[in-house]
């Protein structure tokens, strides 16, 4: 599982415009309601619970959003299917 790939297009199909590893979800055009689908859709696509960050959420970059999917993957491989 190429998990940089699998949430490049998660989050490409909400951002309308290029993104990188150093972007922060804000800086890419997400809002607080973008970017709450988008846990969702996180936590539903990769089968884990990502930690309740709420807006703190806007700052995290691309980067910190691939790391925090692999530590929760990792935190949790007993509950997924």
């Amino acid at each position: 599982m190429n998990i940089e790939q699998e949430l490049n297009t998660l989050v490409g199909k909400k951002v309308k415009g290029a993104f990188s590893e150093s972007s922060k979800l804000s800086e890419a055009g997400l809002d607080s309601l973008d970017v709450m689908e988008l846990a969702f859709d996180i936590e539903d696509h990769f089968k884990i619970q990502l930690p309740q960050m709420g807006s703190e959420m806007l700052s995290v970059t691309f980067g910190d959003l691939c790391g925090l999917v692999q530590e929760q993957l990792a935190a949790e491989p007993a509950t997924r299917s």
